[in-house]
């Protein structure tokens, strides 16, 4: 299964009680979609760039998690019909290649300082 980030923004005013709720929401609907949770981190209050929904602040949340497509659409219309979440972004995370990096040839510091500059023609005036 592919893995996802999700980043939200509670509302900043929100009880406890409230924001474990949304959380285990969540959380419910990836697990319950045979999707596994990675990571659940909370960010904590922040000052937004820019005023959104009228609130300045707001509680962020990541989840690391892995789940079938399908769970995204389920998993933003929640997101988006939730009164708690003001700001989301979901997004496939891609897997790090393995390829072999090849080292460049450093030159040797005397073999540099030895080569001759190269010189250029001056255009006749």
């Amino acid at each position: 299964m592919p893995n996802y980030e999700t980043v939200f923004i509670l509302k900043p005013v929100l009880a406890n009680e409230k924001v474990e709720e949304v959380l285990n929401k969540i959380k419910g609907i990836i697990t319950s979609n045979q999707g596994t949770v990675l990571l659940a981190d909370s960010w904590g209050k922040r000052r937004l760039a820019y005023t959104v929904k009228k609130f300045k602040e707001g509680s962020y949340y990541l989840f690391n998690f892995t789940c079938a497509g399908k769970v995204i659409g389920e998993l933003e219309n929640y997101y988006k019909t939730s009164d708690a979440i003001i700001k989301f972004i979901t997004i496939k995370k891609e897997v790090a290649s393995k390829k072999k990096t090849e080292k460049k040839e450093e030159k040797p510091a005397a073999a540099a300082a030895t080569t001759e500059p190269v010189k250029t023609e001056q255009p006749a005036a």
